[in-house]
Protein backbone atom coordinates (compact mmCIF):
# COMPACT_ATOMS: atom_id res chain seq x y z
CA UNK A 1 0.00 0.00 0.00
CA UNK A 2 1.84 3.48 -1.18
CA UNK A 3 2.37 5.69 1.84
CA UNK A 4 1.90 9.45 1.52
CA UNK A 5 4.80 11.34 3.17
CA UNK A 6 5.44 15.28 3.57
CA UNK A 7 8.92 16.52 4.20
CA UNK A 8 8.61 20.36 5.93
CA UNK A 9 11.77 22.45 5.08
CA UNK A 10 14.10 22.05 1.44
CA UNK A 11 17.21 22.51 3.46
CA UNK A 12 19.81 20.04 3.06
CA UNK A 13 18.43 17.69 6.05
CA UNK A 14 14.70 18.01 4.02
CA UNK A 15 15.97 17.01 0.42
CA UNK A 16 18.12 13.89 2.04
CA UNK A 17 15.07 12.88 3.68
CA UNK A 18 12.91 13.08 0.83
CA UNK A 19 14.99 11.10 -1.40
CA UNK A 20 15.82 8.70 1.00
CA UNK A 21 12.07 8.55 1.75
CA UNK A 22 11.23 8.03 -1.72
CA UNK A 23 14.03 5.43 -2.28
CA UNK A 24 11.92 3.50 0.45
CA UNK A 25 8.74 3.58 -1.47
CA UNK A 26 6.79 6.73 0.07
CA UNK A 27 4.88 8.87 -2.26
CA UNK A 28 6.60 12.22 -1.38
CA UNK A 29 5.91 15.92 -1.44
CA UNK A 30 8.47 18.51 0.17
CA UNK A 31 7.58 21.62 1.13
CA UNK A 32 9.62 24.57 1.30
CA UNK A 33 8.98 28.38 2.13
CA UNK A 34 11.48 29.97 -0.05
CA UNK A 35 11.63 30.50 -3.79
CA UNK A 36 14.86 27.73 -3.31
CA UNK A 37 15.86 25.14 -2.01
CA UNK A 38 18.95 24.43 0.24
CA UNK A 39 17.83 26.27 3.43
CA UNK A 40 20.88 27.79 4.98
CA UNK A 41 23.00 26.27 2.24
CA UNK A 42 22.41 28.84 -0.95
CA UNK A 43 24.19 30.93 -2.90
CA UNK A 44 24.61 34.67 -4.27
CA UNK A 45 25.58 36.48 -7.31
CA UNK A 46 26.38 39.89 -6.62
CA UNK A 47 28.01 41.22 -10.59
CA UNK A 48 30.36 39.09 -11.43
CA UNK A 49 31.19 37.88 -7.85
CA UNK A 50 29.90 34.28 -6.75
CA UNK A 51 29.40 33.27 -2.96
CA UNK A 52 28.56 30.68 -0.80
CA UNK A 53 26.45 32.65 1.63
CA UNK A 54 26.02 29.72 4.08
CA UNK A 55 27.87 26.61 4.77
CA UNK A 56 31.82 27.13 3.46
CA UNK A 57 33.45 23.44 3.52
CA UNK A 58 32.34 20.30 3.04
CA UNK A 59 33.61 17.33 5.12
CA UNK A 60 32.48 13.64 4.68
CA UNK A 61 32.16 14.04 0.37
CA UNK A 62 31.29 10.39 0.70
CA UNK A 63 27.89 11.10 2.60
CA UNK A 64 27.00 12.97 -0.28
CA UNK A 65 28.19 10.82 -3.29
CA UNK A 66 26.23 7.85 -1.16
CA UNK A 67 23.09 9.83 -0.86
CA UNK A 68 23.24 11.14 -4.87
CA UNK A 69 24.14 8.09 -6.49
CA UNK A 70 24.58 8.68 -9.76
CA UNK A 71 24.63 12.65 -9.30
CA UNK A 72 28.34 13.21 -9.09
CA UNK A 73 29.81 16.50 -7.82
CA UNK A 74 33.47 17.83 -7.86
CA UNK A 75 35.13 17.71 -4.75
CA UNK A 76 38.25 19.11 -4.60
CA UNK A 77 40.28 18.89 -1.08
CA UNK A 78 41.58 22.44 0.01
CA UNK A 79 45.03 22.27 1.05
CA UNK A 80 46.47 23.71 2.67
CA UNK A 81 43.10 23.61 4.26
CA UNK A 82 43.33 27.08 7.28
CA UNK A 83 45.25 29.62 7.91
CA UNK A 84 44.93 30.77 11.55
CA UNK A 85 46.37 34.59 12.60
CA UNK A 86 46.74 35.61 16.20
CA UNK A 87 46.38 38.89 18.39
CA UNK A 88 50.60 38.90 18.63
CA UNK A 89 50.76 38.37 15.00
CA UNK A 90 51.38 35.03 15.14
CA UNK A 91 50.50 32.96 12.27
CA UNK A 92 50.01 29.23 11.51
CA UNK A 93 49.32 27.40 8.28
CA UNK A 94 47.29 24.19 9.04
CA UNK A 95 47.76 21.37 6.25
CA UNK A 96 46.17 17.96 5.42
CA UNK A 97 49.98 16.16 4.91
CA UNK A 98 51.19 15.57 8.38
CA UNK A 99 54.90 16.00 6.92
CA UNK A 100 54.16 19.68 5.64
CA UNK A 101 52.19 20.36 8.97
CA UNK A 102 54.99 19.58 11.01
CA UNK A 103 57.76 21.50 8.85
CA UNK A 104 55.55 23.96 9.59
CA UNK A 105 55.07 24.04 13.69
CA UNK A 106 58.96 23.02 14.04
CA UNK A 107 59.48 26.21 12.57
CA UNK A 108 57.01 28.57 13.85
CA UNK A 109 56.94 26.68 17.20
CA UNK A 110 59.86 24.55 17.38
CA UNK A 111 59.61 20.47 17.63
CA UNK A 112 58.03 19.89 20.75
CA UNK A 113 54.82 21.69 19.21
CA UNK A 114 54.83 19.66 16.10
CA UNK A 115 55.28 16.31 18.42
CA UNK A 116 52.34 17.60 20.64
CA UNK A 117 49.99 18.25 17.69
CA UNK A 118 50.89 14.71 16.20
CA UNK A 119 49.75 13.52 19.65
CA UNK A 120 46.75 15.60 19.73
CA UNK A 121 45.20 14.86 16.18
CA UNK A 122 45.90 10.90 16.98
CA UNK A 123 43.56 11.30 20.63
CA UNK A 124 41.10 12.86 18.28
CA UNK A 125 41.11 10.27 15.60
CA UNK A 126 40.40 7.75 18.43
CA UNK A 127 37.49 9.26 20.05
CA UNK A 128 36.52 9.67 16.10
CA UNK A 129 36.46 5.57 15.44
CA UNK A 130 34.70 5.28 19.20
CA UNK A 131 31.80 7.82 18.79
CA UNK A 132 31.23 8.55 15.41
CA UNK A 133 29.99 5.69 13.93
CA UNK A 134 26.99 5.33 16.55
CA UNK A 135 26.59 9.23 16.46
CA UNK A 136 26.16 9.21 12.79
CA UNK A 137 24.64 6.46 12.10
CA UNK A 138 22.29 5.69 14.86
CA UNK A 139 18.95 7.60 16.47
CA UNK A 140 20.94 7.30 20.17
CA UNK A 141 18.13 8.36 21.74
CA UNK A 142 15.53 4.87 20.54
CA UNK A 143 16.82 2.33 22.99
CA UNK A 144 14.93 -0.40 20.78
CA UNK A 145 17.16 0.89 17.51
CA UNK A 146 20.06 0.33 19.61
CA UNK A 147 20.09 -2.83 20.86
CA UNK A 148 18.70 -4.03 17.32
CA UNK A 149 22.00 -2.74 16.08
CA UNK A 150 25.28 -4.79 15.52
CA UNK A 151 27.17 -1.56 15.12
CA UNK A 152 25.83 0.07 18.75
CA UNK A 153 27.08 -3.23 20.47
CA UNK A 154 30.57 -3.40 18.38
CA UNK A 155 30.98 0.11 19.71
CA UNK A 156 28.94 -0.17 23.61
CA UNK A 157 32.95 -0.90 25.47
CA UNK A 158 34.05 2.53 24.09
CA UNK A 159 31.56 4.89 25.49
CA UNK A 160 33.48 4.65 28.74
CA UNK A 161 36.16 6.34 26.43
CA UNK A 162 35.34 8.73 24.53
CA UNK A 163 36.48 12.02 27.21
CA UNK A 164 32.91 13.39 28.11
CA UNK A 165 34.26 14.58 32.03
CA UNK A 166 36.08 17.49 31.06
CA UNK A 167 35.85 20.27 28.55
CA UNK A 168 37.21 20.72 25.26
CA UNK A 169 39.79 23.51 26.23
CA UNK A 170 40.86 21.43 29.63
CA UNK A 171 41.37 18.60 27.29
CA UNK A 172 43.28 21.40 24.70
CA UNK A 173 45.59 22.39 27.60
CA UNK A 174 46.20 19.07 28.78
CA UNK A 175 47.37 17.75 25.40
CA UNK A 176 48.97 20.35 23.82
CA UNK A 177 50.22 23.17 26.24
CA UNK A 178 50.61 25.81 23.50
CA UNK A 179 48.71 28.42 23.84
CA UNK A 180 48.23 29.24 19.45
CA UNK A 181 47.62 25.38 19.15
CA UNK A 182 44.88 25.29 22.09
CA UNK A 183 43.13 28.48 20.59
CA UNK A 184 43.39 26.25 17.15
CA UNK A 185 41.71 23.06 19.38
CA UNK A 186 39.19 25.23 20.65
CA UNK A 187 38.09 26.74 17.49
CA UNK A 188 36.14 23.56 16.59
CA UNK A 189 33.54 23.94 18.95
CA UNK A 190 31.91 26.31 16.46
CA UNK A 191 31.53 23.56 14.17
CA UNK A 192 28.68 22.54 15.95
CA UNK A 193 27.47 25.81 17.55
CA UNK A 194 29.16 25.24 20.91
CA UNK A 195 31.67 26.86 23.68
CA UNK A 196 34.90 24.97 23.94
CA UNK A 197 34.62 26.30 27.84
CA UNK A 198 31.57 24.32 28.47
CA UNK A 199 31.36 21.30 25.52
CA UNK A 200 32.46 18.13 26.32
CA UNK A 201 35.96 17.20 25.19
CA UNK A 202 34.50 14.49 23.03
CA UNK A 203 33.77 17.41 20.53
CA UNK A 204 37.66 17.34 19.57
CA UNK A 205 36.55 14.15 16.77
CA UNK A 206 35.56 17.13 14.99
CA UNK A 207 39.24 17.73 14.43
CA UNK A 208 39.95 14.55 12.98
CA UNK A 209 37.27 15.06 10.69
CA UNK A 210 39.05 18.25 8.97
CA UNK A 211 42.42 17.70 9.90
CA UNK A 212 42.51 13.79 9.04
CA UNK A 213 39.74 13.27 6.79
CA UNK A 214 40.11 16.34 5.12
CA UNK A 215 38.01 19.48 4.01
CA UNK A 216 36.61 20.21 0.67
CA UNK A 217 35.08 22.60 -1.93
CA UNK A 218 32.66 21.67 -4.66
CA UNK A 219 33.75 23.04 -8.01
CA UNK A 220 31.08 25.72 -8.85
CA UNK A 221 30.15 26.24 -5.38
CA UNK A 222 28.66 24.56 -2.49
CA UNK A 223 25.24 24.87 -4.27
CA UNK A 224 25.62 21.95 -6.48
CA UNK A 225 25.33 19.96 -3.81
CA UNK A 226 21.28 21.21 -3.91
CA UNK A 227 21.20 21.31 -7.87
CA UNK A 228 22.58 17.59 -7.58
CA UNK A 229 19.26 16.36 -4.81
CA UNK A 230 17.34 18.56 -7.24
CA UNK A 231 17.73 16.06 -10.18
CA UNK A 232 17.70 13.00 -8.29
CA UNK A 233 14.34 13.94 -6.51
CA UNK A 234 12.90 14.74 -9.52
CA UNK A 235 13.81 10.98 -11.04
CA UNK A 236 12.69 9.73 -7.64
CA UNK A 237 9.31 11.42 -8.38
CA UNK A 238 9.15 13.63 -5.51
CA UNK A 239 6.69 16.77 -5.23
CA UNK A 240 8.38 19.91 -4.46
CA UNK A 241 6.07 22.73 -3.99
CA UNK A 242 8.26 26.30 -3.54
CA UNK A 243 6.91 29.80 -1.41
CA UNK A 244 4.95 26.79 0.54
CA UNK A 245 5.50 27.17 3.94
CA UNK A 246 3.65 24.76 6.28
CA UNK A 247 1.01 26.19 8.28
CA UNK A 248 -0.18 23.97 10.70
CA UNK A 249 -0.07 19.51 11.25
CA UNK A 250 -3.69 18.31 11.70
CA UNK A 251 -3.72 15.67 13.93
CA UNK A 252 -6.27 12.62 13.75
CA UNK A 253 -6.40 11.35 17.69
CA UNK A 254 -2.56 10.89 18.02
CA UNK A 255 -1.16 10.75 14.09
CA UNK A 256 -0.57 13.17 11.64
CA UNK A 257 -2.96 12.76 8.70
CA UNK A 258 -3.01 16.69 6.72
CA UNK A 259 0.04 19.32 6.55
CA UNK A 260 -2.15 22.99 6.07
CA UNK A 261 -0.33 25.25 3.75
CA UNK A 262 -1.76 28.73 2.12
CA UNK A 263 -2.93 26.56 -1.03
CA UNK A 264 -4.71 24.15 0.58
CA UNK A 265 -4.13 20.90 3.03
CA UNK A 266 -1.77 17.93 1.91
CA UNK A 267 -2.83 14.77 3.11
CA UNK A 268 0.28 12.91 5.38
CA UNK A 269 0.30 9.18 6.61
CA UNK A 270 3.60 10.73 8.15
CA UNK A 271 5.39 13.88 8.31
CA UNK A 272 9.01 14.51 8.59
CA UNK A 273 9.81 18.20 10.23
CA UNK A 274 13.32 19.34 8.60
CA UNK A 275 12.76 23.06 10.33
CA UNK A 276 14.05 24.30 13.23
CA UNK A 277 13.14 22.29 16.36
CA UNK A 278 11.59 24.73 19.16
CA UNK A 279 9.50 26.73 15.78
CA UNK A 280 7.75 23.18 14.63
CA UNK A 281 6.88 22.94 17.94
CA UNK A 282 4.99 25.97 18.63
CA UNK A 283 3.56 26.83 15.30
CA UNK A 284 3.30 23.68 13.25
CA UNK A 285 1.90 21.61 16.63
CA UNK A 286 0.45 24.41 18.70
CA UNK A 287 2.64 23.93 21.53
CA UNK A 288 2.69 27.32 22.58
CA UNK A 289 4.32 26.36 26.02
CA UNK A 290 6.99 24.37 24.61
CA UNK A 291 10.22 25.85 26.59
CA UNK A 292 13.08 27.51 24.33
CA UNK A 293 15.94 26.17 24.94
CA UNK A 294 19.06 28.33 24.95
CA UNK A 295 20.22 28.76 21.60
CA UNK A 296 23.59 28.12 19.78
CA UNK A 297 24.99 30.74 18.08
CA UNK A 298 24.03 32.86 15.44
CA UNK A 299 26.32 34.59 12.75
CA UNK A 300 26.82 38.12 11.17
CA UNK A 301 27.49 37.79 7.03
CA UNK A 302 29.74 40.03 4.80
CA UNK A 303 30.05 39.67 1.25
CA UNK A 304 32.28 41.43 0.18
CA UNK A 305 33.47 42.00 -3.30
CA UNK A 306 37.46 42.89 -2.37
CA UNK A 307 39.83 44.60 -4.57
CA UNK A 308 43.78 43.38 -4.42
CA UNK A 309 45.59 40.67 -3.89
CA UNK A 310 45.02 40.06 0.21
CA UNK A 311 47.59 37.70 2.15
CA UNK A 312 44.72 35.03 3.09
CA UNK A 313 43.93 31.57 1.33
CA UNK A 314 40.92 29.54 1.26
CA UNK A 315 39.97 29.35 4.90
CA UNK A 316 41.28 32.04 7.22
CA UNK A 317 40.55 32.53 10.74
CA UNK A 318 41.70 35.80 12.50
CA UNK A 319 41.42 35.32 16.51
CA UNK A 320 40.12 37.84 18.75
CA UNK A 321 42.69 38.47 21.70
CA UNK A 322 40.49 37.06 24.15
CA UNK A 323 38.69 34.07 22.95
CA UNK A 324 37.01 33.33 26.31
CA UNK A 325 35.99 36.46 26.79
CA UNK A 326 34.43 36.72 23.39
CA UNK A 327 32.31 33.30 24.50
CA UNK A 328 31.64 34.56 27.66
CA UNK A 329 29.88 37.50 25.96
CA UNK A 330 28.17 35.45 23.22
CA UNK A 331 26.68 33.09 25.90
CA UNK A 332 25.44 36.10 27.87
CA UNK A 333 23.70 37.73 24.61
CA UNK A 334 26.12 40.65 25.12
CA UNK A 335 27.31 42.60 22.05
CA UNK A 336 30.57 44.54 23.84
CA UNK A 337 33.54 42.05 22.50
CA UNK A 338 36.11 42.00 19.86
CA UNK A 339 35.12 38.95 17.63
CA UNK A 340 37.47 36.44 15.82
CA UNK A 341 36.49 36.71 11.88
CA UNK A 342 36.60 34.12 9.44
CA UNK A 343 37.01 35.12 5.93
CA UNK A 344 36.80 32.10 3.04
CA UNK A 345 37.73 33.34 -0.38
CA UNK A 346 36.42 30.43 -2.85
CA UNK A 347 38.27 31.84 -5.57
CA UNK A 348 41.26 30.83 -3.99
CA UNK A 349 39.95 27.28 -5.26
CA UNK A 350 37.77 28.82 -7.74
CA UNK A 351 39.08 31.19 -9.85
CA UNK A 352 35.64 31.68 -11.55
CA UNK A 353 33.84 32.62 -8.31
CA UNK A 354 36.19 36.67 -8.95
CA UNK A 355 37.21 38.44 -11.10
CA UNK A 356 40.86 38.41 -11.72
CA UNK A 357 42.52 41.22 -9.43
CA UNK A 358 39.72 40.77 -7.35
CA UNK A 359 38.07 38.06 -4.55
CA UNK A 360 34.47 37.51 -3.31
CA UNK A 361 34.81 37.18 0.73
CA UNK A 362 32.74 35.50 3.12
CA UNK A 363 33.37 37.39 6.03
CA UNK A 364 31.60 35.43 9.21
CA UNK A 365 31.55 36.07 13.01
CA UNK A 366 29.93 34.70 15.65
CA UNK A 367 27.43 36.58 17.29
CA UNK A 368 24.24 35.72 19.94
CA UNK A 369 21.40 34.26 18.92
CA UNK A 370 19.32 37.80 19.23
CA UNK A 371 17.11 37.29 16.20
CA UNK A 372 14.77 40.43 15.85
CA UNK A 373 16.33 42.61 18.45
CA UNK A 374 19.55 43.01 15.58
CA UNK A 375 19.79 46.45 15.08
CA UNK A 376 21.33 48.13 12.22
CA UNK A 377 23.71 49.92 14.19
CA UNK A 378 25.02 46.55 15.45
CA UNK A 379 26.07 45.21 12.33
CA UNK A 380 27.66 49.37 12.06
CA UNK A 381 29.86 48.65 15.08
CA UNK A 382 30.92 44.46 13.85
CA UNK A 383 31.78 45.72 10.40
CA UNK A 384 33.96 48.45 11.92
CA UNK A 385 35.90 45.72 14.28
CA UNK A 386 36.44 43.22 11.17
CA UNK A 387 37.62 45.97 9.35
CA UNK A 388 40.45 46.61 12.24
CA UNK A 389 40.93 43.40 12.70
CA UNK A 390 42.10 42.91 8.95
CA UNK A 391 44.00 45.21 9.00
CA UNK A 392 46.23 43.92 11.52
CA UNK A 393 46.96 40.95 8.82
CA UNK A 394 46.72 43.24 5.90
CA UNK A 395 47.48 46.98 6.80
CA UNK A 396 46.36 48.17 3.26
CA UNK A 397 42.75 46.85 3.80
CA UNK A 398 39.71 49.49 4.03
CA UNK A 399 36.45 50.33 3.37
CA UNK A 400 37.23 51.80 -0.29
CA UNK A 401 38.36 48.37 -1.41
CA UNK A 402 35.32 47.43 -0.86
CA UNK A 403 33.18 46.96 -4.20
CA UNK A 404 30.01 45.23 -3.81
CA UNK A 405 28.37 44.27 -0.23
CA UNK A 406 25.58 42.53 1.20
CA UNK A 407 24.92 41.62 4.82
CA UNK A 408 22.89 38.29 6.77
CA UNK A 409 22.17 38.83 10.04
CA UNK A 410 20.22 37.02 12.88
CA UNK A 411 17.41 38.69 12.37
CA UNK A 412 17.72 37.91 8.24
CA UNK A 413 18.39 34.29 9.49
CA UNK A 414 15.83 33.63 11.96
CA UNK A 415 13.15 35.31 9.29
CA UNK A 416 14.43 33.00 6.06
CA UNK A 417 15.05 30.24 8.34
CA UNK A 418 12.03 30.12 11.26
CA UNK A 419 15.24 29.45 13.43
CA UNK A 420 14.82 30.32 16.90
CA UNK A 421 16.75 34.16 17.35
CA UNK A 422 18.45 33.13 14.33
CA UNK A 423 20.65 30.29 15.40
CA UNK A 424 22.61 28.31 13.08
CA UNK A 425 22.67 24.97 14.93
CA UNK A 426 19.81 25.10 17.44
CA UNK A 427 19.79 24.38 20.88
CA UNK A 428 23.12 25.08 22.64
CA UNK A 429 25.53 21.81 22.62
CA UNK A 430 26.21 22.28 26.96
CA UNK A 431 27.08 19.73 29.67
CA UNK A 432 28.64 16.17 29.34
CA UNK A 433 25.31 14.88 28.05
CA UNK A 434 25.24 17.44 24.95
CA UNK A 435 24.92 15.45 22.34
CA UNK A 436 22.35 13.36 24.03
CA UNK A 437 20.56 16.59 24.73
CA UNK A 438 19.58 17.30 21.39
CA UNK A 439 15.94 16.39 20.34
CA UNK A 440 15.30 13.01 19.13
CA UNK A 441 14.58 11.95 14.71
CA UNK A 442 11.17 10.08 16.36
CA UNK A 443 8.38 12.39 18.34
CA UNK A 444 7.46 10.23 21.67
CA UNK A 445 4.33 11.53 21.38
CA UNK A 446 2.72 11.84 17.86
CA UNK A 447 3.28 8.10 15.76
CA UNK A 448 4.54 8.83 12.23
CA UNK A 449 5.70 12.15 12.88
CA UNK A 450 9.48 12.48 12.77
CA UNK A 451 12.32 14.98 12.98
CA UNK A 452 15.97 15.83 10.99
CA UNK A 453 17.94 19.09 10.53
CA UNK A 454 20.43 21.40 12.23
CA UNK A 455 18.26 21.27 15.20
CA UNK A 456 18.37 17.66 16.19
CA UNK A 457 19.98 14.65 16.03
CA UNK A 458 22.79 14.19 15.48
CA UNK A 459 23.28 18.20 15.01
CA UNK A 460 24.68 21.15 12.42
CA UNK A 461 26.81 20.94 9.89
CA UNK A 462 26.19 19.60 6.08
CA UNK A 463 27.30 15.90 6.55
CA UNK A 464 25.23 15.97 10.03
CA UNK A 465 22.08 16.95 8.32
CA UNK A 466 22.56 14.94 5.60
CA UNK A 467 22.06 11.86 8.12
CA UNK A 468 19.63 13.17 10.05
CA UNK A 469 17.29 13.05 7.28
CA UNK A 470 18.61 9.52 6.26
CA UNK A 471 17.58 8.74 10.18
CA UNK A 472 14.34 10.00 10.18
CA UNK A 473 13.04 8.11 6.77
CA UNK A 474 14.85 5.17 8.03
CA UNK A 475 13.04 5.24 11.11
CA UNK A 476 9.90 5.95 9.15
CA UNK A 477 9.60 3.11 6.75
CA UNK A 478 10.37 1.15 9.69
CA UNK A 479 7.85 2.08 11.30
CA UNK A 480 5.39 2.20 8.47
CA UNK A 481 6.26 0.70 5.45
Amino acid sequence: MSRTLVVIGGGIAGLSAALSAARRGFRVTLLEKNPFLGGKLHERQIGPYRFDAGPSLITFPHFFEAALGKEKLAFRKVEPHTHYFFSDSLSLTLYHDPERQSEELRTKLGTQAAYRWQRYLAYAKKLYERAAPVFLQLPIHDVKELLRSPLFWRHLSYLPLIDGHRTMHKAAVRLLHYAPLVQIADRYATFVGGNPYTLPATFHLISWVENGLGSYHVMGGLYQIVRAFERALREAGVTVLLETPALRIHLRGKRPYAVETPKGSIDATAVIIAADHTYAQQNLLSRKSYPIPKQSLSGLVFLWGVKGNSPFGHHNILFSGDYEGEFRAIRAGRLDYEPTVYVCISARTDASDAPIGWENWFVLINVPAVGASWRDEDTVRFRERVIRRIQRVWPEFGAERIEVEEVITPAQWAAMHNSTGGSLYGMAPEGLLAAFRRPANRDARIPGLYYSGGTVHPGGGLPLSLKSGEIAAQLAARDLL
